[in-house]
């Protein structure tokens, strides 16, 4: 049963698989375009338009420091005395979140208890350069895709709700076994049963829940819903001030948690996890029965303002496929992980 829900719903097939019709339609939009990376006229301020490594602390620090985590960033190697007294220059304590500077689709994500774990964090993920971050436990979590249009005008396209994963128990059945028995995290079975194994062979009581991740990423369990119907002037407002701090941003999506639905109007009580560039998806597609030609419909649709936008930027060169092509082999071979200068 588990196989064939994952089968069934494309929110949980492989990127790649999902892709392959997203990949045909930017090799079209590349032809109409006359270079298949047009893309990379738009968001000057990331690496290739943010399609691919771009450091999200290079843009984080452009944001007011009021709307964003206490941050700072570290190298793997650091010694242990390095990490704390990075910790206590910018003033962050435990529990934080550690994410590579450089990653996409929320891999190597964690919430990090202690300094014994974030040393042992270090020792284990390939990316070289690491953000820590305040762990912000507002409960409010989602991904606001914003753009500038050719005329200047913020758009707010698709707000996505995240829904963290949580286990509640029947009074019948272990934790392990309500995990295994969950499509959205039984892959992960390996690493959560040494997460909680003092639990993992309990019955959990009828309505008894257990939060199973705190972070709101789709590849650790966390559901996306269509939120669009919370869309708001305060929402765009207060995105269109930020953006606007940002040097040649144009389209991407803010990452936030916020306290609650107020916080726009009241211009408090929100907090910036992440910005993404051209990459960014309109989450809500992966609502459940959203609908696999609904989902293609509207990844299309933010394509095509891609191409938009960058038919106007005439005056700005691309970035050259050799360029582009040189830039992964060197990260692929870690010659270099942290943000690349590109000369056009």
């Amino acid at each position: 049963m588990i196989i064939l829900k994952r089968i069934y719903y494309y929110e949980y097939w492989p990127f790649w698989i999902f892709y392959i019709p997203i990949f045909i339609y930017c090799l079209y939009l590349g032809i109409k375009s006359r270079t298949l990376m047009y893309f990379t006229s738009i968001n000057r301020c990331m690496n290739f338009g943010g399609i691919f490594l771009s450091s999200k602390y290079s843009y984080l620090k452009k944001i007011p420091a009021i709307w964003i985590p206490k941050t700072c960033i570290i190298n793997k190697q650091s010694t242990v005395t390095t990490i704390k007294s990075q910790l206590a220059k910018h003033n962050l304590s435990f529990p934080i979140i550690a994410k590579p500077d450089i990653g996409e689709r929320g891999k190597s994500v964690a919430k990090i208890s202690c300094l014994k774990d974030l040393a042992s964090y270090c020792q284990h993920t390939k990316y070289q350069t690491i953000i820590l971050q305040q762990y912000i436990d507002y409960p409010i979590e989602l991904g606001v895709l914003f753009y500038r249009d050719n005329d200047g005008i913020g758009k707010i396209t698709s707000i996505g709700l995240k829904k963290f994963c949580t286990i509640t128990g029947n009074g019948k059945s272990t934790l392990g076994k309500l995990v295994v028995k969950n499509p959205r995290i039984s892959v992960r079975k390996k690493e959560l049963k040494s997460k909680f194994s003092n639990q993992w062979d309990k019955i959990l009581k009828k309505g008894e829940s257990i939060l199973i991740e705190p972070i709101g990423n789709h590849n650790l369990g966390t559901m996306f819903l269509n939120g669009n119907y919370r869309y708001s002037t305060d929402m765009l407002d207060w995105i269109n001030s930020v953006a606007s701090k940002i040097p040649n941003f144009d389209y991407g999506r803010f990452d936030l948690r916020i306290k609650n639905w107020d916080s726009f109007k009241n211009r408090t009580g929100i907090k910036i996890l992440e910005i993404n560039g051209v990459n960014s998806e309109p989450i809500h597609i992966y609502s459940p029965k959203f609908g696999l030609i609904n989902a293609y419909r509207e990844l299309f649709t933010h394509m095509r303002i891609i191409q938009r936008l960058s038919s106007n930027k005439i005056d700005t060169p691309t970035v050259s496929i050799n360029n582009f092509l040189r830039a992964i082999v060197d990260f692929k071979n870690k010659k270099e992980q942290h943000a690349l200068s590109i000369t056009i």
